[in-house]
């Protein structure tokens, strides 16, 4: 049983985390949304939905109520859902904020073991994080945020009923910790995320006659991050922005050093032609400390940059738009992690 968990976990985690090498827990790490997809998800410094999956300082500049829906379509088999929401709480000097992630594996209806087809099952999982900003001065602002993250894998087939035998994990914690300077052209964002964050997986370890309950822990890394979005026009209607995430895995979430560290970043840029078309385009997890490692040429082949592409249409500015709410589509496209092909988000952003 112990063996079955522990390659089982492996090899579920392997497929989300695929081409992140030692700085793991792609759950997290990987994009969350199209913006974020289409621009290298460098939106730490500046993110302008689902907020708090990236900085909850931001949430302090918001305006308003935002709501936001997406869904994307990934390479082997997985697909993500979210839903996120952004308040900024009217003449305060508070926002607050959550977002819900739903990943999962299709197609477990066809596991075998000795040429038999036992019984379908899946593998699920589920993040959701709160968050609160407040603004400290016209410019700066610090923000929190909480994670609760459950997990559902297959550990192991059970032969007289042709079943396979799941096991979960819920857990709270996922701190973060974030600051942010803005002003009418930059954005810094900086801080720490995924403190304390990790999975608890029981089973009964069949080396004991009495059935003793043994726990393994899946500890996440912790994350430092330094971001930057710097914004300009170039026409009446033209604007670009450039921006930037610095990603340190130093230390896992329990603030134990990593024998090797990592280090990684990531860029984006947008162009608004006119008030309406958002162009995006952008690379992420680049790893600037190869000579860290002993293995560079695998380190290289299972940590390909990812390239991504993507569109925004912020359907209020259409002319004679009569909704009062705003309304944008996004849609991005990128190579995945294992090199398996194209991934695919579109999502929904809705704002009163």
């Amino acid at each position: 049983m112990k063996k079955h968990i522990f390659i089982l976990i492996f090899l579920v985690n392997s497929a989300f985390c695929a081409g992140l090498g030692v700085y793991g827990n792609g759950n997290e790490r990987i994009p969350l949304t199209a913006q974020a997809m289409a621009v290298g998800n460098a939106v730490s410094a500046n993110p302008e939905y689902a907020i708090v999956w990236q900085n909850p300082a931001k949430l302090a500049f918001a305006n308003g109520f935002q709501f936001a829906i997406g869904n994307t379509i990934r390479t082997l088999d997985r697909y993500e859902n979210f839903l996120s929401g952004e308040y900024k709480i009217p003449n305060k000097r508070v926002g607050i904020g959550g977002a819900f992630s739903y990943k999962g594996i299709a197609g477990l209806d066809s596991l075998r073991k000795d040429g038999e087809v036992y019984s379908s099952t899946n593998y699920i999982n589920m993040t959701t994080k709160i968050g609160v900003g407040t603004i400290l001065s016209a410019k700066w602002s610090l923000g929190f945020g909480v994670s609760w993250y459950y997990s559902k894998i297959p550990v192991d087939f059970v032969p007289e009923s042709h079943t396979i035998k799941t096991n979960s994990s819920s857990t709270l914690g996922g701190l973060s910790f974030m600051g942010m300077y803005k002003n009418k052209n930059l954005s810094i964002s900086f801080g720490a995320r995924d403190i304390f964050s990790y999975s608890d997986w029981s089973y009964k370890d069949a080396s004991f006659s009495n059935g003793t309950i043994s726990t393994v822990t899946d500890t996440m890394p912790l994350l430092f991050v330094a971001a930057a979005q710097y914004e300009f026009e170039i026409a009446d209607t033209q604007k670009v922005k450039i921006s930037a995430d610095f990603n340190g895995y130093l230390i896992n979430s329990f603030f134990n050093a990593y024998e090797h560290t990592a280090l990684a970043t990531n860029y984006g840029f947008e162009w608004s032609p006119n008030l309406i078309i958002t162009f995006r385009t952008g690379i992420r997890d680049i790893l600037i400390n190869r000579n860290l490692f002993v293995d560079r040429p695998l380190l290289r082949d299972e940590n390909n940059p990812r390239l991504g592409f993507g569109i925004g249409v912020n359907l209020e500015s259409i002319p004679n738009w009569s909704m009062s709410k705003k309304f944008a589509v996004n849609y991005a496209v990128s190579n995945s992690g294992a090199q398996a092909g194209l991934e695919h988000c579109v999502d929904l952003v809705f704002k009163w």
